[in-house]
């Protein structure tokens, strides 16, 4: 017995994350730690910035956007704002939601500020999981540096669940690295 539990935690373990780069040119890269079999692509959106979406494998049903802007103040922004701003983001879904409210949540980031809000779809509660139709959105947004800032985006079926946790897990390891 005592040889298996250490086996069963080994196979139970999430898979390890690795690293996953975006070159977002003048403003610097952006690093994420994605888990292992999860795919990064990115999208430059004229001179305003870039949407990056990380994808898991084909059987996990979960999703991460991440829309990357450079404001043209340079402005630092401040806690109550950034906070402000996710709570603004989750009221879009408070009306449908299960929460009927948009409670802000701090990321737990490298560097910068970020919050979120987290709502549940009350109509897909009970339903069966159907592939690409989420059943809890969470959205935020990440003050990286006074020149880069991302809305974020995280689709999931269940808050509590390894998915959600993974999706949470890679945009707190989100960093920006200056340009070399």
């Amino acid at each position: 017995m005592k040889r298996l539990i250490p086996l069963l935690a080994l196979l139970l373990a999430p898979a390890p994350a690795r690293a996953a780069t975006a070159d977002l040119g003048p403003h610097g890269s952006l690093t994420v730690a994605t888990p292992k079999d999860w795919t990064l692509s990115s999208q430059k959106e004229e001179d305003s910035g870039f949407i990056l979406v990380i994808s898991p494998p084909a059987e996990v049903n979960a999703k991460l956007v991440m829309n990357v802007v450079f404001p043209l103040d340079r402005q630092p922004l401040s806690k109550e704002a950034i906070l402000q701003e996710a709570t603004a983001a989750g009221e879009q879904f408070v009306e449908a939601s299960v929460e009927k409210k948009a409670v802000p949540r701090d990321f737990k980031l490298p560097a910068g500020y970020g919050a979120y809000c987290v709502l549940t779809d009350a109509a897909m509660v009970g339903k069966p999981k159907e592939k690409d139709s989420f059943k809890v959105v969470g959205t935020g947004v990440i003050w990286f540096s006074e020149d880069v800032k991302a809305g974020v985006t995280m689709l999931a079926d269940d808050a509590n669940g390894p998915d959600f946790a993974a999706l949470l897990a890679a945009v707190s390891s989100a960093s920006i690295a200056p340009r070399k």
